[in-house]
């Protein structure tokens, strides 16, 4: 696969995971959360995640098993989560998740649930979601990926400093105000906070402080 598809891959994946994030929250929580740390509808490291899980499982790793995907996929996510979490911090001085409140957690930027999700959604992408989408990405001609990339970074690239800007200084864009107030009447119809997981599992379980 030429740079500018693994480019193109990488943008929809991490789409995907913006949309796999809000929704998995909606449900945790019961309560809207724009999970994106950019102003567009993107999370970069889930991107990241399935860019180097494509390049191991279609190109290093021969022989391979679910399991085996599920241990790469479980380990590969703390490395990748706690030092994306101390970066995203020193950055836009925030901290955009917090595994505190759970079990088994380092520092909150870390936790054995999440790394178990992520394990499992390691195995859902290898043997799922690459089936499905490598096939699509490599029919785009060349040159289309090529143009579509660099239109793609540019946008990416503005995305990141204007969101960067907007957290330093505190500023919400009225269109992600009105996005936000919109999916949060949305979620609260669909999946009101007291019938969410959390409170479910909090309920019926000790695992939660």
């Amino acid at each position: 696969m030429t740079l500018a598809r693994l480019y193109l891959y990488f943008n929809i994946t991490a789409f995907i995971g913006y949309i796999y994030e809000c929704i998995a929250m909606a449900l945790w929580s019961g309560k809207w959360e724009n999970r994106g740390y950019m102003l567009g509808p993107t999370i970069p490291i889930y991107g990241v995640g399935c860019l180097l899980g494509y390049l191991a499982f279609g190109n290093l790793i021969k022989n391979y098993t679910p399991l085996t995907v599920f241990l790469i996929g479980f380990v590969m996510s703390a490395v990748l989560e706690y030092p994306t979490s101390l970066i995203l911090e020193k950055v836009f001085h925030t901290r955009w998740w917090d595994y505190s409140i759970g079990p088994f957690n380092i520092e909150g930027r870390v936790s054995l649930l999440s790394s178990l999700g992520f394990g499992i959604g390691a195995v859902l992408i290898v043997y799922v979601l690459n089936p499905l989408l490598i096939p699509l990405v490599l029919k785009v001609p060349q040159n289309v990926a090529h143009w579509l990339s660099i239109i793609i970074a540019v946008i990416f690239v503005t995305d990141f400093f204007a969101a960067a800007y907007c957290t330093l200084h505190k500023i919400t864009p009225g269109f992600i105000a009105r996005y936000n107030d919109i999916m949060s009447r949305a979620v609260r119809k669909i999946n009101p906070q007291e019938k969410s997981l959390y409170r479910f599992l909090k309920k019926h379980t000790n695992w939660f402080k």
